[in-house]
């Protein structure tokens, strides 16, 4: 049985991140994870998505400035955005949730149940 499965970004700087995610969420999601914004942005404007999910604190930009960039390039607003963030949630993502920027923001550490029924509910 050949199901589609609902695909997915993943942008964060840290690499152990993105694997521990992939091998946790592969049955569940169709998964495209970088540590690059540039490839990103990128593979967003390239492929049809579901959910697009980014670290907040990263070196080149934050989560909320790469999916303001992603807006501004007039990239569909139908894939969830998450941010998913070490740090506490105040200041730029406040504004991004308020704004409608983003559709959620989970905390890291994260655990696999409760990351699945967050993004699995929206499509229900």
């Amino acid at each position: 049985m050949n199901e589609l499965k609902p695909s997915l970004i993943y942008l964060d700087d840290e690499e152990i991140n993105l694997i521990l995610f992939k091998e946790m969420f592969k049955r569940d999601f169709e998964i495209f994870t970088t540590t690059s914004p540039e490839d990103a942005i990128e593979y967003v404007k390239n492929n049809s998505l579901d959910y697009i999910l980014t670290d907040q604190l990263m070196p080149v930009m934050t989560g909320v400035e790469f999916l303001k960039e992603l807006r501004e390039m007039g990239v569909s607003a139908d894939p969830m955005k998450v941010i998913i963030s070490g740090f506490t949630q105040e200041g730029e993502v406040d504004e991004a949730l308020e704004t409608k920027l983003i559709d959620s923001f989970v905390s890291k550490p994260w655990s696999y149940q409760n990351l699945k029924e967050l993004l699995l509910n929206r499509a229900a």
